[in-house]
């Protein structure tokens, strides 16, 4: 079996429309193609995002029955035979340097995983919240928490992120929960377990904004505010 450095997981659910263009966006990147592979995990879609993820490049198209975003990512890195496990979402789209970037962060002494946020593509007022949400709040709620309440806090996006098998296996693997509080929950475990959680504000990758357009922009900013801090005060995560 060839050596593979890089394992990258896409969970999908019914998303025969876009997975490709996640998948394409994994095939243009600035990285040997031989040293990475790409996993799509069908998290038992009723449409046909399998055959979607096969036509469009995919290494490995793998079915998770149990619904849920951790599910479908556990099975992903169970598949895993890459030293990093990075994680994409199927509405997103990775930049050509992401896997560089991804590198430099796990090269950073203490650090065990890194994330960033997405590009939703906002213009106005829209793009100046989520800015200042990303690129100013986030990188900066850890220190925070601590400071405030002497425990250890992480930031990641779950759609977003990468860090060390061996990291992964060390929490005992994903968190078995279906999406609110999914990588909030992965960001507690390691950042209390293994090592730092390095939010960067300039990993980005593209992203649909169709979460906010199906539920509102401040309503949904709000119910991710208060999902964090469920877990972040949750005995379950320590």
């Amino acid at each position: 079996m060839r050596k593979i450095k890089f394992s990258i997981v896409i969970p999908a659910y019914n998303e025969e429309v876009g997975i490709a263009r996640s998948v394409k966006s994994l095939l243009r990147l600035n990285y040997p193609r031989e040293q990475y592979e790409i996993i799509v995990v069908d998290n038992n879609s009723t449409d046909n995002t399998s055959l979607a993820a096969e036509k469009a490049g995919a290494d490995k198209v793998v079915l998770e029955k149990e619904k849920g975003t951790n599910f479908a990512r556990e099975r992903g890195r169970k598949e895993a035979v890459g030293d990093i496990v990075a994680f994409l979402d199927a509405d997103s789209e990775a930049y050509s340097d992401w896997l560089h970037k991804i590198e430099a962060g796990l090269n950073i002494s203490g650090v065990a995983a890194i994330s960033g946020p997405y590009d939703h593509g906002f213009t106005g007022i829209r793009k100046k919240l989520d800015d200042l949400y990303q690129i100013f709040i986030l990188p900066r709620v850890p220190k925070i928490l601590n400071f405030i309440f002497r425990r250890k806090a992480g930031v990641l996006i779950g759609g977003n992120f990468a860090g060390r098998a061996e990291t992964f296996e060390k929490i005992g693997g994903l968190p078995p929960l279906r999406f609110w509080g999914d990588d909030v929950a992965i960001a507690m475990l390691i950042s209390r377990r293994v090592g730092r959680v390095f939010f960067d504000p300039y990993f980005r990758v593209k992203s649909s904004a169709r979460r906010f357009e199906r539920e509102g922009f401040f309503r949904l900013f709000f119910r991710y505010v208060l999902t964090y801090l469920k877990i972040y005060f949750s005995k379950d995560y320590r």
